[in-house]
């Protein structure tokens, strides 16, 4: 299975030649990320944000859902921790496939139930945010990766030197807390080829979409 991170909280996931992306970006509300333009089989998308909800960047194949090699299945968290009154809510993505299953958390903003986190426990990768004011801090994010072990915690939607917006934390903010340093793997891609041996670890993937690009007004996105 590959996993590439194409930005902020967008990936696009292959297994057996099917695509599925997550959560396209709107490079207008999205400060410093250039134009997104993927193509994939199927699209998902975690909330009805700007920087998650952008259909128009990806071009969709046509093949019918019954080709998709997934099981996929969601279940509904609040993306603040007041309970949806300040930023609504995000869909938490579970999809299983050859013999593995990932997580991707969207914007996750309050801590899980015990049944929210049997459904994802033990994860072969879970995509998860590295921390902001708009969602769960830093500091809960680990407490999280802590509770429902995945093998291998892909970081994405953090402040970094192409994106930019001040709402979010950097990356640093959560690895700091992992006592181990040597879990952290930084690639020099922005693709991670999961396999069922792939060893424990923090994958810190390389963004490559392009030069940064200025917009005329940049807007908060979360």
């Amino acid at each position: 299975m590959k996993i590439q991170w194409l930005g902020h909280a967008c990936f696009k996931i292959t297994q057996d030649s099917f695509s599925i992306v997550t959560d396209p970006y709107n490079y207008k509300y999205t400060v410093g990320y250039p134009e997104l333009k993927v193509s994939a089989d199927m699209l998902l998308i975690s909330h009805e944000h700007y920087g998650h909800n952008c259909r128009e960047a990806v071009t969709l194949s046509g093949k019918s859902e019954s080709e998709c090699p997934f099981d996929i299945s969601s279940f509904e968290v609040w993306h603040d921790h007041h309970g949806g009154i300040m930023r609504g809510k995000s869909k938490v993505y579970i999809l299983e496939a050859g013999g593995m299953k990932i997580v991707h958390m969207g914007d996750i903003g309050t801590k899980l139930t015990d049944h929210e986190q049997g459904l994802i426990f033990g994860a072969d990768a879970m995509m998860v945010t590295a921390g902001s004011c708009t969602g769960l801090p830093s500091q809960e994010v680990w407490r999280l990766t802590e509770s429902v072990f995945p093998k291998v915690i892909i970081p994405m939607h953090y402040r970094h030197s192409t994106y930019t917006n001040r709402r979010l934390e950097h990356l640093d903010a959560l690895l700091n807390y992992y006592e181990s340093p040597e879990l952290v793997h930084y690639y020099d891609t922005d693709t991670l080829e999961l396999e069922p041996d792939t060893e424990p670890q923090i994958a810190v993937l390389k963004y490559m979409g392009g030069n940064k690009t200025k917009t005329p007004f940049p807007r908060i996105t979360y």
